[in-house]
């Protein structure tokens, strides 16, 4: 052969090997044109459902017109931002998944002090020290990185509460203050720029957290499941109140980055190929305002307890501390429900409460004792109801229904069309639902169930069969109130699962 021809035909076997050699990056990158995101959470924290209306968030009722809305979602009891988002991430109740509170207390990590489940510090400790066992159960990042699949948060909340809705650090995690695992700090900050000062509303952290889903989570990482957290109105409604001018002003512009959210996976070319959820951690309520009322029925045992959000622990005294807590409490009108451990028969520990595996809350971390404020359906002047015996301006966490019911909204290729539902759900269901639509089975270890009879494939919403009971405690107090002091829980069953509706506490003169 010529010794050009020897030369093109070597040449053009080097380009031929070349292609072959580049050939699964190329099609990997056509591959990645169209992101691998399946299922996208999106929490907007205390958002009650009353709320979404078409003047107020527009993108988000036209949403929901086009997709199933749930008129009895539930929060987790307490009805706080952190048990929610480990309920969340988990498919558990607090008695399973271990984190009881928003303040906790547990004796191996610190036996003086409680911690606030906000702080990623505080967290990262308490799991250091509980050797990886923070939250008690597998979590969606462990059972989806088992198949390969990756989970990033992107957050606009606190540090610890990324850090919970990311199953302690095992999902990607994207916060302000935030992020995991430590080799993405740099490229966040190049790609989003250096973190916003927090403000009411929370404009810049919500549109960065947006932003890191989007730009980071889905267009870089390319994650299979993204959790959204949008912070407000919870973040604004707290000093403004329900129903405010703010607060009214923090919900709308949270809609505006959910809005935008949608059009981000529109662009993308995810339009009918994304499950989308958005829920809320809690509903919210008006507070009575009084300075620390409950606080001050606790005062005389401090030297005996620990208080740890609305759950006390007994540090000395023992059972004579405890009757003398819950007497103490059942005697204060602004307190609500109040429960304790269980006996051997089921009973509760105490005469005049509740137990607490009535509610999903026991747990070898348990307190002694865990109670409510109680709440009625006064109207503020905003004309929004609902208000609790709390300090303050407005909050959540009480086992009244305005604080239990709770936001859950979704869309998507697998889910039913222009649909509201009443059949009961909580927070602890999305983790179910999420592992049965990317194929994968509910773990053993959580306590929600997959919503089916949401699915275009499921069955009829007609055909759920929901039960409704309640439980009733009651005690004559000693004298000097000699008051007669009745609880009860009401609770929905849908098969075995069941969801903690409401409580009402009635005090009377005997």
């Amino acid at each position: 052969m010529h010794t050009k021809s020897k030369a093109f035909a070597l040449a053009s076997l080097l380009a031929a090997l070349a292609l072959l050699l580049r050939l699964p990056t190329v099609v990997g990158a056509a591959a990645r044109q169209v992101p691998r995101v399946r299922a996208v959470v999106v929490v907007f924290d205390g958002l009650r459902p009353d709320y979404v209306t078409a003047t107020r968030m527009p993108n988000l009722y036209a949403f929901g017109a086009s997709g199933v809305v749930s008129t009895a979602h539930h929060s987790l009891f307490p009805t706080v931002t952190r048990v929610n988002a480990s309920a969340l991430i988990t498919g558990a109740a607090p008695g399973t998944h271990g984190v009881l509170d928003n303040i906790i207390y547990l004796p191996a990590v610190d036996s003086t002090h409680t911690l606030n489940t906000g702080d990623a510090a505080d967290m990262m400790r308490a799991d250091r020290a509980l050797r990886g066992r923070l939250l008690m159960v597998p979590t969606l990042p462990d059972l989806l990185g088992a198949q390969g699949k990756r989970v990033v948060v992107a957050s606009a909340g606190s540090s610890g509460s990324a850090y919970l809705l990311g199953g302690a650090g095992r999902a990607i995690i994207l916060q302000n203050e935030l992020v995991l695992p430590q080799r993405y700090e740099s490229m966040v900050r190049t790609m989003l720029g250096p973190p916003p000062v927090d403000a009411s509303p929370n404009l810049a952290a919500n549109a960065r957290a947006v932003d890191a889903l989007l730009r980071i989570g889905i267009d870089t990482i390319d994650t299979d499941v993204g959790f959204l957290w949008l912070s407000d109105p919870d973040h604004t409604a707290h000093a403004a109140g329900v129903g405010s001018v703010m607060a009214d002003s923090s919900i709308r512009a949270a809609d505006r980055e959910f809005g935008r959210l949608l059009k981000g996976l529109h662009d993308r070319g995810l339009d009918g190929k994304v499950d989308v959820f958005v829920v809320s951690d809690h509903g919210f309520s008006t507070h009575a305002g009084r300075d620390a009322p409950i606080g001050a029925v606790l005062a005389p045992f401090r030297d005996r307890i620990v208080v740890a959000g609305g759950a006390v622990y007994v540090r000395r005294g023992g059972d004579s501390t405890r009757k003398d807590v819950v007497r103490a409490l059942q005697a204060a009108a602004p307190v609500g429900a109040i429960f304790t451990k269980a006996r051997s028969d089921g009973a509760a520990m105490e005469a005049g409460t509740l137990p607490f595996d009535s509610i999903g809350w026991s747990n070898s971390r348990s307190g002694d004792v865990l109670f409510s404020a109680d709440w009625s359906h006064a109207m503020n002047t905003a004309f929004m109801t609902g208000r609790t015996e709390q300090a303050g301006t407005a909050g959540h966490g009480t086992s009244s229904p305005y604080d239990i019911v709770a936001t859950m909204i979704a869309r998507g290729p697998h889910l039913r069309v222009a649909v509201r539902t009443n059949v009961a759900s909580s927070n602890a269901d999305i983790a179910p639902t999420l592992l049965l639509l990317l194929g994968m089975p509910r773990a053993p270890s959580m306590t929600g169930r997959a919503l089916t009879e949401l699915l275009r494939d499921g069955p009829g919403l007609a055909s759920v069969r929901m039960t409704r009971d309640s439980q009733v405690a009651v005690i004559t107090l000693p004298a000097p109130s000699s008051l007669r002091y009745r609880v009860t829980v009401y609770r929905t069953r849908v098969g075995g699962t069941l969801y903690f509706d409401s409580t009402r506490t009635l005090r009377s003169p005997h």
